[in-house]
């Protein structure tokens, strides 16, 4: 009897699992594919290839592409010539992700709106919706019933049985327990440490996921720039508030790991007001909320809902910078000099290998450059700064939701490996 040790066996699953996720995450990424692009995108060999496929196509997870997605490609393992050119084999059989295979909802709540969003198996977003309403107003329950509500109106939109609801992600601003499920602070809502995760999961008995939003934008720039996922990635979500997301080759880190606080590093002692109740944080010179409110000091603009700007408002806002008003570009400098702080601090601390701003706030990035690029140089050691690349990418809001229909799925096709061992 050769049956292998418990640890053996243990290995054997974890590696099986990373093949599997490999090659489900080239599909996402790349679309369809024939097996031996399969081999050679995830270094696979063709016979392993071969084995997984059939099992996934087993589970109905894959599927065969429509005949006329399937071109030129050769299925041979071995279809180069000697000479490199690529010989003529037997037509290719294009293999893609079942987008039938069932359906994920994404909620991404911030300030005064939740978006929902829900996507097929393969991640194509089939519908999506925007409520927008004042956050803060809301007590735990209403919180659960509204987000219940916008679950059950994609499904209804878009004809999806309850039983095809494979997991649903939830993305929150503010400090989130990613793996309990509980909210604990967000300056989106007045309330504190909730329970978000299981009323919904009771509601609709799937996989509830919960993610800092700056996690899922910085899961969704990753997938569309892979170059981008090497080695450390920290992302600054610049916008409502100031948040980070950390991945590490490709992927996100949850739990307690997951996000950074980043906006909440005291910048100037008794500094001006953030919406933590203390004082001076990076968040209070240069999110939106803060630079709107500074400006009304000195100009007349309507107030803002809730303390927090409307696109529009930071929209109009921007439009008087560039016009040459001498305050307000005075204040976009101030919050260069805060966003470079966040960014020193990233570097100095974690010494990543990119560093990625994003968010709506970085719409004004022109007008913060030069105080940024001259505080960046000062705050950073010159060796560590050279060793990390920075990469600005304007962000829409859209791109949270998309991040938590691929983190999503990842849980998802994760426990359907296991539930199938």
């Amino acid at each position: 009897m050769n049956e292998q040790p418990e640890p053996l066996r243990r290995a054997s699953s974890l590696a099986r699992g990373s093949n599997r996720d490999r090659l489900v995450e080239v599909l996402r990424l790349h679309g369809p594919l024939p097996r031996v692009e399969l081999a050679r995108s995830t270094g696979l060999s063709f016979p392993a290839i071969s084995a997984i496929t059939s099992k996934l196509m087993a589970e109905e997870l894959l599927c065969e592409a429509e005949p006329e997605t399937t071109t030129s490609w050769s299925d041979d393992a071995d279809e180069e010539d000697a000479d490199g050119g690529r010989r003529r084999g037997r037509p290719a059989v294009l293999l893609t992700l079942n987008p039938e295979f069932g359906r994920i909802i994404a909620v991404s709540l911030r300030m005064n709106l939740i978006e929902t969003l829900i996507a097929d198996f393969g991640g194509s977003a089939l519908a999506q919706s925007r409520l927008e309403l004042t956050t803060r107003g809301l007590d735990a329950g209403a919180v659960c019933d509204l987000v219940i509500a916008q679950i059950e109106a994609m499904l209804e939109e878009t004809a999806t049985p309850r039983d095809r609801l494979l997991g649903i992600g939830i993305a929150l601003q503010g400090i989130v327990d990613a793996d309990t499920g509980r909210h604990l602070w967000s300056p989106a809502l007045s309330i504190t440490d909730v329970d978000l995760a299981t009323p919904i999961r009771e509601e609709f008995g799937v996989e509830v996921v919960m993610a800092n939003d700056a996690v899922a934008v910085a899961l969704a720039l990753v997938a569309a720039e892979p170059a981008l996922a090497q080695g450390l990635t920290a992302t600054l979500m610049v916008g409502h508030g100031i948040g980070m997301g950390i991945v590490v080759d490709g992927e996100a880190r949850w739990g307690a790991g997951a996000g950074s606080e980043i906006g909440h590093v005291k910048l100037t002692p008794n500094g001006p007001q953030c919406r933590c109740g203390q004082r001076g944080c990076i968040e209070a010179h240069l999110a939106d909320y803060a630079l709107y409110r500074d400006a009304r000091t000195f100009l007349d603009l309507p107030p803002a809902v809730s303390q927090q700007p409307s696109e529009a408002q930071m929209a109009l806002l921007r439009a008087r910078a560039r016009a040459g008003d001498p305050r307000l570009e005075q204040l976009f400098r101030q919050a260069g000099h805060a966003l470079a702080e966040a960014v020193a601090t990233t570097i100095s601390v974690l010494r990543p290998h990119h560093v990625i701003l994003a968010g709506p706030g970085l719409e004004a990035f022109d007008m913060m450059r030069s105080a940024y690029e001259e505080r960046l140089e000062q705050a950073v050691l010159p060796w560590l700064l050279k060793s990390t690349a920075i990469h600005v990418r304007p962000s829409e809001s859209a791109t949270i939701v998309d991040g938590m229909v691929r983190r999503t799925l990842r849980v998802v096709d994760r426990n359907h490996m296991e539930s199938t061992e």
